[in-house]
């Protein structure tokens, strides 16, 4: 059985290693579990599209970043890992004031693809879900001299 996460501990390397991307758009890790994690995306206008919603855009990548942090919670952050394949459902306007609340589950850790799912909540309302495949790399399939000749 694997020990707990120390979720305080996860948030505080979290907040320290967020990427410039994940930054821009302010994703706060707000727990982590074994092949879980909710993240939240605070509601702002820069993230907004025309009419005042949330825009498409910055959900997926809200979606695709919190399925990341549950992947990790299993494999550890050091797994060389790519999002394979993500749809999303867009089922109603997230909009202001409340910011978007994403929850990620694991639900097929596989050796070499994992699968899971995301909800996205704006307050109590079900905005998005979305399915997603991640595909797990070895280490040496990341050297340039074992990447395929395309041409």
């Amino acid at each position: 059985m694997k020990p707990p996460i120390d979720v305080e501990h996860a948030i505080r390397t979290w907040d320290k290693q967020r990427a410039n991307f994940v930054q821009t758009l302010d994703l706060r890790l707000e727990h982590v579990e074994h092949g879980k994690a909710t993240m939240r995306m605070p509601y702002r206008p820069q993230v907004a599209n025309g009419t005042g919603a949330v825009h498409g855009g910055a959900i997926v990548s809200l979606c695709d970043t919190c399925f990341y942090v549950a992947l990790a919670s299993i494999y550890g952050h050091d797994q060389p890992t790519a999002t394979a394949s993500l749809t999303c459902s867009f089922l109603r306007p997230a909009l202001p004031p409340d910011d978007l609340v994403a929850r990620a589950t694991v639900l097929k850790p596989g050796k070499r693809i994992v699968y899971g799912e995301v909800h996205v909540y704006s307050g109590d309302k079900l905005v998005a879900h979305s399915t997603l495949s991640f595909l797990n790399s070895s280490k040496d399939e990341d050297e340039p001299e074992n990447r395929p000749v395309v041409g």
